[in-house]
């Protein structure tokens, strides 16, 4: 959000970076029965910052349980866009523990490039998948590469009511993001939490982005949005009996 309230004066240039999403982590194969019960990390490297960015992490006293291999890692990151002018890096340290916690195996370890810009000519938004196999698993990174990125960053502030159910993003060509599940988050509610901030994406600034609300009895509700350099803008939304403003901030992508 760094150019959101940027003032861009005649003349003024701008750097549009390729940007890329992390849409999903998950389990294709497993060499030990379901459910598992699932901690660690997976992180993300750019070069803006070769620190690592978080996607996943929990404590081993806090795991996330898998029961399935259609069911993805609960994505608590990243807190910014990710460039991809050069080679980005998502690194998996993922371990499992039996049902009482005690017991303990390495899921996956290892990392995964993709390809920066430079590599490749990019002319429109693509979604690509890569496989990490290690001894006991082979896990799947679904990303979106997007061409001449914005950075979105979406707020939601509860009016009236409250909210159960998931929000999604999707930007054009790529697929949905969730931004927030209450069996992960709880539900959202008005009582004093006032604006709740999601996950930031990126959006080719030649698309559109697609915010989808559906509730646990399915009431869907879906807003647009035209891509920006900058600035800010909002719009109500209904939902069953939930009231809520939308908020999106635009921002070119930090380099």
């Amino acid at each position: 959000m760094r150019h959101t309230d940027r003032v861009f004066k005649k003349g003024d240039r701008y750097v549009q970076l390729d940007a890329v999403n992390i849409l999903s982590v998950k389990i294709a194969s497993l060499d030990v029965d379901f459910p598992i019960n699932v901690y660690g990390t997976v992180i993300a490297r750019d070069s803006i910052d070769w620190k690592c960015i978080y996607l996943f992490r929990r404590e081993k006293d806090h795991p996330q349980l898998i029961t399935s291999k259609d069911e993805s890692l609960i994505l608590t990151g990243p807190k910014r866009g990710l460039v991809l002018s050069d080679d980005a890096y998502v690194e998996i340290d993922l371990k499992i523990t039996d049902d009482q916690g005690q017991e303990e195996e390495e899921l996956s370890k290892g990392f995964l490039t993709i390809r920066g810009i430079a590599g490749r000519r990019l002319d429109k938004s693509i979604v690509e998948s890569k496989d990490l196999a290690t001894r006991l698993s082979t896990m799947e990174v679904t990303y979106a590469v997007v061409n001449k990125a914005v950075e979105a960053t979406i707020s939601v502030e509860i009016i009236e009511g409250e909210f159960s159910g998931k929000i999604t993003a999707s930007a054009a060509g790529t697929l949905n993001l969730v931004l927030h599940d209450n069996e992960v988050a709880g539900v959202m509610n008005g009582n004093g939490k006032g604006v709740i901030q999601l996950l930031p994406l990126s959006v080719s600034l030649d698309g559109y982005l697609l915010v989808t609300f559906v509730d646990k009895i399915g009431n869907l509700k879906s807003l647009g949005f035209t891509p920006s350099i900058k600035g800010r803008v909002e719009a109500g939304a209904k939902v069953g009996l939930t009231r809520m403003l939308v908020k999106v901030a635009w921002s070119l992508v930090e380099a």
